[in-house]
């Protein structure tokens, strides 16, 4: 491909590419509204940060419409953020209850005690990891 494609089309996909991010970001910062307060501010600061990732690349019509300040800026505020999502998971997956993390399959966790026998047609179809 010839430069000029290679810039269309990534100009193309950005935008949805960043609806994307902020929409997952939405997702959560508002499902950290549970926990502590240091970890929903984490989540709003990435929230912010790609609102602001978003706002600064919406904008361009081409590459050239950039600076390559406010691509360093962009590039430096996505890794950050990917960091603390990375932190936040690290957090959710060492002090959040079990049941909270394995949501639908919960109620069969609950349900049915480790020394009852479980019927595997219950099971059927569903992925084991191990």
């Amino acid at each position: 491909l010839a430069p000029l494609q290679v810039e269309m089309r990534t100009l193309a996909m950005l935008p949805g590419l960043l609806r994307q991010l902020r929409a997952a970001c939405t997702r959560l910062a508002a499902g950290a509204r549970v926990l502590p307060s240091s970890v929903q501010e984490t989540a709003g600061h990435v929230r912010h940060s790609v609102e602001g990732v978003q706002a600064s690349l919406s904008r361009a019509r081409s590459l050239h419409d950039l600076s390559d300040l406010v691509l360093a800026q962009s590039r430096e505020t996505v890794m950050r953020a990917q960091l603390s999502i990375d932190e936040l998971l690290e957090y959710v997956g060492q002090h959040a209850p079990l049941p909270w993390l394995v949501g639908p399959f919960a109620p069969a966790l609950v349900e049915y005690p480790e020394d009852f026998p479980v019927e595997m047609a219950k099971w059927e179809g569903c992925i084991t990891v191990g």
